[in-house]
């Protein structure tokens, strides 16, 4: 017991006391806010996807010498590897949200039901199949099944990205329809403050359209394995550090 409390009064390990109010930057801790983020797998895959691309937008030009292209190409792969790993058992929320978008509080429409199991059913079946592209990357599976499996969840995500952009076309012009609506019957602050909210979740939608359609045109990519333009490398990093840094963005401001 004596060794317990010396130990608490060691000078050394002082207490840790909360953090002050003033130093939070306003409403929120600036590493609470980090914290949080960093603590949910889609905050930590989106950081190795902008690694990624980013490396790649660094590879198709000529600015890396040498001796480093071998190690950034080297890093790449690793990431791009490491972010398979992270994608294991993902598919399970795109069961959960085709069930919660069958069943949801408003009788969906047959449209509705078939765009949504098309935008989840697709990419449910890429994270499931990505799971074994992964093992067939790490050595547990034979290598020769990996083409193959990476042109069968290629097709599932070019699928799914087609499915989501249709669904959330149609979001985008319900709440261009409220948000007309409201402007025009404004009367008070109260609906200032509504009409704000609309715009924002306009943009957001709207972001989420552009990083559809940038991740959709590296699947139209994968499936034919990069012929024609879709074989500028710019290109495709380009696309995908633009989908990284939309879907950070929208991770880091709903966290």
């Amino acid at each position: 017991m004596a060794e317990e409390t010396k130990s608490s009064q060691n000078p050394k390990h002082p207490p840790t006391a909360p953090v002050p109010a003033e130093a939070r930057g306003g409403d929120r801790d600036f590493l609470l806010h980090l914290e949080a983020y960093l603590a949910r797998r889609d905050g930590v895959d989106k950081l190795l996807k902008i690694s990624r691309y980013a490396t790649k937008i660094v590879l198709s030009t000529s600015l890396p010498s040498k001796a480093l292209a071998p190690r950034l190409k080297a890093f790449e792969s690793s990431v791009g590897l490491s972010r398979k790993a992270f994608r294991l058992g993902k598919f399970v929320q795109d069961v959960n949200a085709f069930r919660s978008a069958a069943a949801a509080g408003v009788s969906p429409s047959s449209a509705d039901i078939l765009l949504a199991a098309v935008a989840y059913g697709g990419e449910g079946i890429y994270y499931f199949v990505e799971q074994f592209v992964w093992l067939s990357k790490a050595g547990l599976i034979p290598s020769n099944h990996s083409r193959r499996l990476q042109k069968i969840s290629a097709w599932a995500e070019l699928v799914g990205y087609l499915g989501s952009i249709s669904l959330k076309a149609k979001e985008l012009r319900k709440i261009r329809f409220s948000l007309d609506s409201k402007v025009r019957s404004t009367k008070s602050s109260e609906d200032d403050e509504e009409i704000r909210k609309l715009r924002v979740k306009l943009l957001l939608k709207q972001l989420s359209i552009v990083q559809d359609l940038a991740d959709g045109l590296m699947a139209v990519g994968d499936v034919s394995d990069g012929k024609g333009f879709l074989s500028n490398p710019l290109l495709m990093a380009s696309a995908g550090l633009l989908s990284a840094l939309i879907s950070t963005h929208k991770n880091w401001t709903s966290c």
